[in-house]
């Protein structure tokens, strides 16, 4: 693999669905979700302290750890995709959240901060998504105090994660491509055995180092087509092919996954769950 050849294609394909991510944010936290809940209790961040949040996104859970740091704490996102940043800090800004800023960085094994200086540190749902999560979390030991905590969330068995899922086997019927679990590559499910996940944290310096598994709402959306819009426009490398597809192409794999959505949903709103990893270790004192 080619990491940098990767990453630049993750950069264009967060470039492409920046403005999903913004424009469907609260649906992809399901409100009666427990994917932040859960880190948060496992990170427990406290007022004062100072928070690392590896691969942060459009700012979740970086707003949500602020909340809890301030008065007195501070928390930096960092993200090597610079639309994922200035939506980021237009949330932060439009919502007034104090004590959070957000820099760009060129991959995850370069943060541009000095070591022993973050008491914290949480990734949520990112180092999957990385060429090389061993070397990212040698950064993140390096940047944390002793005794520093580092708690990371990444998605279980494809099988059971629904969004994952029902969009591949409706991609696949319209525009084959190997998905990232099967070619090897990072992608959404490709961090999902719970004794890896561990291995890595531990290759990485972190000491009493332990993985949970649970199951949980992850997208929560009024509708089917709702759902299928909300695809198109936050899953990046579905974005890649639809702008490579005939208008009638488009059409035909949307109309399948509307339906394929209401088999599943058939009332009511559309709730797509999934199995959830996550990760905690300390760096020693």
């Amino acid at each position: 693999m080619d990491v940098e050849a990767t990453r630049e294609q993750q950069r264009r394909e967060w470039a492409l669905s920046a403005p999903g991510w913004l424009s469907y944010r609260a649906n992809l936290d399901a409100p009666d979700g427990r994917m932040t809940p859960r880190l948060l209790a496992a990170a427990r961040p406290a007022p004062t302290e100072r928070v690392l949040d590896l691969a942060c996104g459009i700012g979740n859970p970086s707003c949500a750890l602020a909340e809890r740091v301030t008065p007195g704490g501070h928390v930096l996102g960092l993200d090597l995709s610079p639309d994922m940043v200035e939506n980021a800090r237009a949330w932060a800004e439009r919502h007034d959240v104090p004590g959070v800023e957000f820099r760009v960085i060129p991959n995850e094994a370069e943060l541009g901060v000095p070591p022993n200086s973050f008491d914290l540190a949480t990734c949520r749902v990112g180092l999957q998504y990385m060429p090389e999560p061993v070397a990212a979390l040698r950064a993140v030991h390096t940047a944390l105090k002793p005794r520093g905590r580092m708690v990371a969330t990444t998605l279980g068995s494809p099988e059971h994660c629904m969004a994952f899922r029902i969009s591949s086997a409706v991609i696949s019927r319209h525009a084959p491509t190997p998905p990232p679990a099967a070619s090897g590559r990072p992608g959404p499910v490709s961090l999902s055995d719970p004794e890896h996940l561990a291995a890595l944290f531990r290759e990485a310096g972190f000491t009493g180092v332990a993985v949970d598994t649970f199951t949980t709402t992850i997208i929560e959306i009024d509708s089917p087509e709702a759902c299928w819009r909300m695809f198109e426009e936050t899953m990046g490398p579905m974005m890649r092919n639809l702008e490579r597809m005939p208008e009638e192409a488009r059409a035909a794999m949307r109309e399948d996954g509307i339906a394929t959505l209401a088999r599943e949903f058939p009332s009511g709103p559309v709730r797509l769950g999934g199995e959830v990893l996550i990760a905690a270790g300390a760096k020693p004192a």
